[in-house]
């Protein structure tokens, strides 16, 4: 699909969507474009939000913070809608919620952008899936929002004159650190537009960022201490919170290992067609019913026990085993390990978890093997037996908006 059939569906889409001054609940867009053919797992995305930043000059996007969780909308840029109906409307607590790289710096066509980076960068499959020909990279777009917020919070995005850059963290084909460089513009609303990938003194992006830079912007940091991206195995103990795991976060759980342990009284049903607000409450009502019934809990929980001694077994074998991760959202740095839920061959889920002052090891939740993998590669590559992209097939549960 090219991008103008994308943005004509987008478009039609938008069009035919009960929305408010031309706003539209995303969860309802997402079922709309759904509802039209539209595979959000054919784009190698897992969050339509993130694949909707790739059409930055067509989609705004802004989150109503009076809901609790806060509510996403989008609208299409400059398109002619009309009112369907009283849609979910944006209460006083409305709110930018384009990614911080966007509000910054007008990023041209940033599909273009992401492909223009893979080229330049030392090889490396920035999607999701069994290798093959694509012009998507949700991996490296996930990768270049968050590592810019990082870099904002740390300070190390540099300013000179009529002239910005950062460090990409990546490095092209000589081990040499790959640049993003930006010029001033008053053309648009953002004060910096994107200019070009460079390395120091190479070409003449190059040879400007040297020029205009007397010292080179550095790349994200995300460790104090080296030592906080091992897991100590002769640390204390590791504790989890079992009900959060199963009851809180029921949909993220494999659906083979759902279907082994329905409870008693609970009606498996066929996720794939639900829309996102089904899929929630069927969810929730699966974690329901997994609480009342005591004597299958007791047994979910001995299964996830065991896989938690596998994934220390397989630490002590190989300390890599324990992937270092950054939670964008929580500006905090946590360990992966693999959790294999229903054959003891097979990675599910990941556990998140983190060191304490105590020394001891707290399980806070877990997450789906796409989510970990974004994760974990803002901070290295993982380097890893159970974490790779090409194995990793997403799910509808892994949609999320």
């Amino acid at each position: 699909m090219t991008d103008e059939i994308i943005k004509q569906l987008l478009t039609d889409t938008a069009s035919s969507c009960k929305n408010k001054g031309g706003w539209i609940n995303l969860a309802e867009f997402g079922i709309a474009l759904k509802a039209k053919g539209f595979d959000l797992k054919t784009t190698g995305h897992i969050k339509l939000l993130h694949f909707l930043s790739s059409f930055p000059a067509l989609v705004d996007v802004k989150e109503d913070t009076s809901f609790e969780p806060p509510v996403p909308f989008i609208k299409i840029v400059n398109a002619q809608q009309s009112a369907k109906g009283s849609a979910a409307q944006p209460g006083t607590g409305f709110t930018k919620q384009k990614p911080l790289l966007f509000q910054w710096a007008w990023m041209k066509d940033f599909k273009l952008v992401l492909k223009e980076l893979s080229e330049f960068a030392l090889p490396e499959q920035w999607y999701y899936g069994p290798p093959r020909q694509t012009d998507y990279f949700p991996i490296l777009a996930n990768y270049l929002i968050y590592t810019f917020i990082r870099l904002k919070k740390e300070n190390k995005v540099k300013e000179e004159g009529n002239y910005a850059a950062f460090n990409t963290g990546l490095v092209d084909k000589k081990y040499e650190p790959i640049f993003a460089l930006f010029e001033g513009t008053t053309n648009y609303t953002q004060k910096w537009r994107f200019s070009s990938f460079c390395v120091a003194g190479e070409e003449r992006a190059g040879k400007d960022l040297v020029s205009k830079f007397k010292h080179l912007p550095e790349r994200a940091h995300y460790f104090k201490n080296t030592a906080d991206m091992i897991y100590d195995r002769t640390s204390g103990e590791l504790s989890y919170d079992v009900k959060h795991v199963f009851i809180e976060n029921t949909s993220r759980l494999p659906l083979d290992f759902l279907e082994e342990n329905c409870p008693k009284g609970f009606i498996i049903k066929d996720t794939s067609k639900m829309s996102f607000e089904e899929r929630t409450i069927y969810f929730e009502q699966f974690g329901a019913a997994i609480e009342a019934d005591v004597k299958k809990y007791r047994y979910m929980k001995g299964r996830l026990d065991e896989a938690v001694k596998l994934a220390l077994k397989r630490i002590d074998w190989n300390f890599k085993t324990a992937i270092p991760m950054y939670f964008p959202t929580k500006n905090k740095m946590s360990l992966l390990l693999p959790l294999a839920m229903v054959n003891d061959d097979k990675v599910d889920i990941a556990l998140v978890v983190e060191r304490t002052q105590s020394g001891n090891y707290l399980g806070h939740t877990i997450l789906p093997l796409s989510w970990s993998y974004s994760n974990a590669r803002l901070v290295t590559r993982p380097d890893s037996d159970w974490l790779i992209a090409k194995e990793i097939i997403l799910a509808d549960e892994d949609e999320q908006v």
